[in-house]
């Protein structure tokens, strides 16, 4: 691991809220609840956007359309996602800081964060055809914001 980060991952882990969140029987629990609502919340209205932007599904109505009335909710996950996320860091960021799946969560996460509010954000406020440029873009922006699903899930493994 990244050896510059272990001051940050130790105060994280002793602060109040780390300590109240491990010795709460129902906190840590609520937290992955409302953790994976977010996340469900964002994947879901990601799917719908590029499966439109793929050409699939919704054909009725423009992608634009579709993008604008999906971005609220999109949003409201990802801060439901984060918020959470960020609780469950901190009440076991030592783990975290041993955890290979967690780094690349991170990464995974700080990529998928980018393409989706710039190149992608861009192609979904068009209502061109699908092209070779919109496929590529919905797989890439579906395999990013899946690899961070899925490499949260492996922290627990790893």
């Amino acid at each position: 691991m990244i050896h510059a980060f272990l001051p940050f991952f130790r105060w994280a882990d002793h602060t109040a809220v780390a300590v109240w969140i491990r010795d709460s029987t129902w906190v840590f629990a609520l937290l992955e609840v409302f953790h994976l609502f977010g996340l469900t919340l964002l994947l879901g209205t990601l799917v719908v956007v590029n499966l439109r932007l793929f050409g699939w599904g919704l054909s009725g109505h423009p992608l634009s359309e579709v993008a604008s009335d999906a971005l609220p909710f999109t949003i409201w996950g990802m801060i439901a996602t984060i918020a959470s996320g960020s609780l469950l860091f901190v009440s076991e960021a030592l783990k975290c800081y041993a955890s290979a799946p967690f780094f690349i969560k991170m990464g995974l996460l700080a990529l998928a964060l980018l393409f989706t509010f710039t190149f992608h954000r861009y192609l979904t406020k068009k209502d061109t055809p699908p092209s070779a440029v919109t496929k590529f873009a919905a797989c890439l922006c579906l395999t990013l914001w899946f690899g961070v699903g899925l490499a949260g899930r492996a922290i627990a493994f790893f």
